[in-house]
């Protein structure tokens, strides 16, 4: 198969006066009425050479040593460590720091578990991210001439068709449809954090790729920030629903985590 049609949700471009948007401090409406969807083809990655610099996704061969991704600890500790090493061999950053990752269940998200796909156009990081990683860097005692950050998502359900994860060539993205957007994180009895995102509007230039029936020895690794890159142009990434699967699938599980990396 060489692509697919598939239903892509992208913010509205902001009008005249608008506040910039944000997300976190109230419940999305399921309607997205900030958001407008378009029909797209989803080229399969898998006839394709990309790479990090071009295109600004990856496909790797990883085996991990972890059976159980619901394990917090099992995934703070060893899958962290793997996904570090990984990171180092595919970067050759001095320094790599996993910060953080989620768990996503398709199954459990309907009955408001966990989180699970999520189906709008976005990138994870704005040029703000340079402020954001401040004190990391002050902790590190590197003075780095680059900073960059990757998501390496996997994925680990039995049938590897439902929710597939989409990636946007980054090549095709410019900064006219770029929308700052504030990302409210609040958990229980933390005061949580804020961190911008970049959400798009439409871009008929867009291209999309997917890997279908990504397997669990293998991990998609994609750029969210690169302080070096002037204008900083994103690997926008969605999930969505591939409407040639019509047999009952099991639901998607999914396992991402992300990589700061810093460059001497």
């Amino acid at each position: 198969m060489n692509s697919v049609k598939a239903e892509f949700f992208y913010r509205k471009p902001l009008k005249s006066g608008e506040p910039k948007p944000q997300f976190g401090l109230s419940e999305p409406d399921p309607n997205r009425p900030d958001h407008k969807s378009f029909l797209r083809d989803v080229k399969n990655a898998r006839n394709i050479n990309s790479s990090l610099a071009k295109e600004g996704f990856k496909l790797l061969k990883h085996e991990t040593s972890v059976q159980d991704f619901y394990n917090e600890t099992a995934v703070s500790s060893a899958y962290y460590f793997e996904m570090q090493e990984l990171v180092k061999e595919e970067t050759n950053a001095d320094e790599v720091y996993i910060v953080s990752h989620i768990t996503r269940n398709e199954f459990e998200a309907q009955q408001g578990k966990m989180l699970g796909a999520h189906r709008l156009v976005h990138n994870d990081f704005t040029p703000n991210f340079n402020e954001t990683v401040k004190p990391l860097i002050e902790e590190s005692k590197i003075n780095p001439s680059k900073i960059s950050v990757y998501n390496l998502w996997r994925r680990f359900d039995k049938d590897s068709l439902d929710a597939p994860f989409a990636v946007c060539d980054s090549s095709t993205v410019s900064e006219s449809e770029l929308i700052p957007t504030d990302l409210f994180n609040y958990l229980d009895g933390d005061d949580g954090f804020t961190v911008e995102i970049y959400q798009s509007s439409f871009n008929d230039n867009h291209q999309w790729y997917y890997y279908p029936k990504m397997q669990k020895d293998e991990v998609l690794m994609f750029k969210t920030f690169d302080s070096l890159e002037k204008p900083f142009l994103p690997t926008l990434h969605s999930a969505f629903d591939d409407i040639s699967v019509t047999e009952t699938v099991s639901p998607r599980e999914s396992i991402e985590v992300r990589a700061i990396c810093l460059f001497k």
